[in-house]
Parts: C-alpha cells; structure tokens; sequence
C-alpha cells in the first residue's frame, strides 16, 4: 500500500484532451443549410432551427411582436392543433421551445433517435406553417401584457430594462425580446402573420442537428423532409448586423421605489460584436473582473465591504455591439458607495491596476478547465453550431477554444483592456428609494441622476 502525505495538497493532473465533434454540412436548397454531428451518450436527437432574427428586427412600433411570433410556434400547425401537436411530440418522445434573442431566433426540438424523421418533418412544419390562430394571438398577447407588469414590480428586471432604454435609446437593441405593454396592444393578428412571412418564412435557415444519430443519415432525413413543405419563393439574405448605437455620454438613471431597503444597480456601455479579434483577451479580463466569486468586483463589493450578496460583470456577445453590463444588489445606505467602488474596479483595470500574472492563471483556469461539462449533452453541442452559424465564425472555433484562451497572456489583456470597447462604466442604471443618492452621488463617476 502506497503512503499517502496528508499534510500536503494534491498536484492537480495535466489536463485531459478534449476533443469536440465535427459538423457536417450540406446545402437543402433553397436557402436551407443543415449542420450534422454525432453525439452518442443517449438516445437522442437535438434539432435546433436557426432564424436569423430577433428582437432586433421588431418594428419601432411593434416591441414584442418577434417573440409574441416565435411563442405562437407550440400553439399548433396549418394541419395540426395546439392539443394534436401536442400528442404528436408525446408520440415520438419530443419536447419542442422558442428561444428570441437580439439577433435570432431558435426552434428546438429533442426528440428520440428513433424517431428522428418524423421530428424532422414536425420542425419543418411548425416553422414554415404555424396555425397563427387569431384567438391564440389574442390569448398569447395578454398572457405577455401580464408578464410585463409583473415584470415591472421586480427592481431587478425594472433596472435591466432601464439600463438597455439608457444605452441604446431608439437602437433595435434598446427593448427586451418581451416588448412593451402600449406596443404589444398595437399588435394584430395580420402583423404577425406579417411578421412570419417577411422576418422568417422568406429567410434563409440553419438547421443544426447533434444526436445518437449518423451525420449522413441526419441529413438525408433532414432533405427529404424539408422536401414536403419548401416553396418556391425566393429567400432574402440574412439580415445584417445592427448598426452602432449612438454614442453615449456619462449617464446615470434612476427609477425611484420609495421604502427599498435596497439598490439593484446596472452598470456599463455598448460592448464589442462577438467578431471582435479581442474576444478571448476580453473574456479572460472579465473573468479578473467579475465573471467569477473569486473577481476583483465580487471580493470588494462582497467580501471587502459587505455591500452585497454578489456583484457580477459580463459581455452580452451579439452581432452588433451588445451591451457590457456590472451588476449587483446592495444595501441602500450602501449604494453611491457601491456604484463609486464599481466605477472604480473597472477604471483600474483599464488602465493603473492591471491583471496581475496570478489573476490571469487563475481567469484562464476557470475558462478552460470547465468548458468541456458545458458540452455534455446533444443539445449543449447543438448549441455550439447555432453560434458558428449566426456569428459566422470558423468551423473550429469551439474546438481551439481552450487553446486560445490558453494562449492569452498578459500583453494581449493590456492591449485590449483600454479600447474604447473594452469595459466603460459610461451609463449606470440605479432603482431603489429616493434617498439612495441624494448624497455624493456627484462624484460617482457617470454623471448626476
């Protein structure tokens, strides 16, 4: 038997090597690309549709109106009601969601291998002919005028929905996916018909598919399916990114709850796209700066000063510029000197505090060494292929990421830490009670309420 030296602590081990699998792609025509690869822990298929638009692509006057769409997508089919639907999915062990993002929107269903065909031509016909049922719109629309109040009594999506209106005003980026109430009000049935035809049904698509299944076969089901419901209309390129948002001067919102006991503040600028050559130096230098317990934001916010529970920074990585934001709660006899250490930590790191070697190995660790559990699953790797698609990024780029992110040193976060689209405490968003910033709140650092 082998001694053991309890008084020391174990070496880590080297770190495995990690290997993701390859999509394969093949053209359906039409405008329709399919991404294939094989993933065979369980037996399942994940199917993700790739539309490419968002909530960006709502009308000024029309917030919500993508994801009042995409949610009618459950509530049945030219063919089918929302109850036969629903007993077809049951059928083939299937669950089918929408998500709505910035700059996409995306149909996903998992279904058993078993069953991958019959998935296939489900997914083809729920995108390309919804039921679109006037009462259902009428249903779905209160059902989100409802949400939308509720929304507004949470102090923390109060200020993530100020914090956007702030930085990008009249921007396509400037509304959550959910909309507003007035805008949702406008909203008829006709317009999102509309909608479908002109934002998705006339657009190009990316399936991208990950299971217990063969790449080859997977696509040869995905064609034949496709088959049964494609038209002959011409499909439009896919939308271009957003413009730049306007330039923003040092701001700061308030929103005032009289009685709060405390501050969700939001704190940032528009960050930069997902294209960015800075993006693994920038992800490496949010993780000193707040994208993990142990961040310079979290351990002065909480450990220091006992402000808050948790304080968090992150990049929205979008087509466009998506935001950079600083978040956290805190006590409200704490809040202008949260917001001044906040201001502080992102300054610092910038410019006279630069990450520290140690703070670097530590970013790069928690980057690197837990991505591949963020793969486990079909869908998780599904996921993978949706980005590449959307942002247009090289085929590898999931499969180089621990590489490159390895491959950040301390001369690429310094370059890329003082670029104007590096973290900016240029706009901050505050809801608490009024007397929150009444006092000092002038020398914050992004401007007077």
């Amino acid at each position: 038997m082998t001694a053991v030296d309890r008084t020391r602590l174990p070496l880590p081990a080297a770190d495995r090597t990690f290997t993701l699998p390859a999509f394969e792609r093949a053209d359906l025509g039409g405008g329709i690309a399919v991404w294939a690869a094989e993933h065979r822990r369980a037996p399942l298929v994940a199917l993700h549709l790739l539309l490419p638009a968002g909530s960006a692509a709502d009308p000024p006057e029309a917030h919500g109106l993508a994801a009042l769409t995409a949610e009618l997508f459950t509530e049945g089919t030219a063919e089918l009601s929302a109850v036969e639907l629903e007993s077809a999915l049951k059928r083939i062990g299937g669950g089918l969601t929408t998500a709505v993002r910035s700059d996409a929107t995306v149909i996903a269903l998992t279904v058993l291998s078993q069953h991958m065909a019959a998935g296939l031509r489900l997914l083809f016909e729920v995108a390309m002919r919804p039921r679109l049922d006037a009462g259902d719109v009428d249903r779905e629309r209160e059902l989100r005028i409802n949400r939308i109040r509720q929304q507004l009594q949470s102090p923390g999506l109060l200020a993530d929905r100020a914090f956007l209106e702030a930085l990008y005003a009249k921007h396509p980026y400037g509304h959550p996916a959910i909309g507003t109430e007035a805008a949702l009000r406008s909203v008829e049935p006709a317009d999102v018909a509309a909608f479908h035809r002109r934002a998705w049904a006339a657009a190009p698509w990316t399936l991208v598919a990950a299971g217990d299944a063969d790449p080859g076969a997977l696509i040869a089901e995905a064609q034949r399916a496709w088959a049964a419901v494609a038209t002959s209309e011409d499909r439009r390129p896919a939308p271009a990114a957003p413009p730049d948002p306007p330039s923003v001067r040092e701001r700061m919102v308030f929103v005032a709850r009289d009685g709060a006991v405390q501050s969700e503040i939001r704190l940032g600028h528009p960050g930069p796209p997902r294209s960015s050559s800075d993006y693994h130096a920038l992800l490496v230098l949010n993780m000193v700066l707040g994208g993990q317990f142990v961040s310079r934001v979290n351990q002065n916010l909480r450990e220091a000063k006992g402000y808050t529970y948790g304080a968090s920074t992150w990049f929205d990585w979008r087509l466009g510029r998506g935001p950079f934001r600083l978040q956290t709660s805190v006590q409200t006899a704490s809040t202008v000197d949260a917001l001044r250490e906040a201001v502080r930590e992102v300054a610092d790191i910038r410019g006279p505090r630069p990450p520290s070697g140690q703070e670097l190995e530590v970013a790069r660790a928690a980057l690197t060494r837990g991505f591949p559990r963020t793969l486990e699953t079909a869908s998780q790797l599904a996921r993978t292929g949706l980005q590449i698609a959307l942002h247009g990024l090289p085929a590898d780029d999931y499969a180089n990421f621990p590489h490159r992110v390895a491959a950040v040193g301390a001369e690429d976060v310094r370059r890329a830490a003082p670029r104007p689209q590096a973290p900016d405490p240029r706009v901050a968003g505050v809801v608490g009670a009024r007397p929150a910033l009444v006092a000092g709140q002038a020398d914050v650092g992004v401007g007077g309420p």
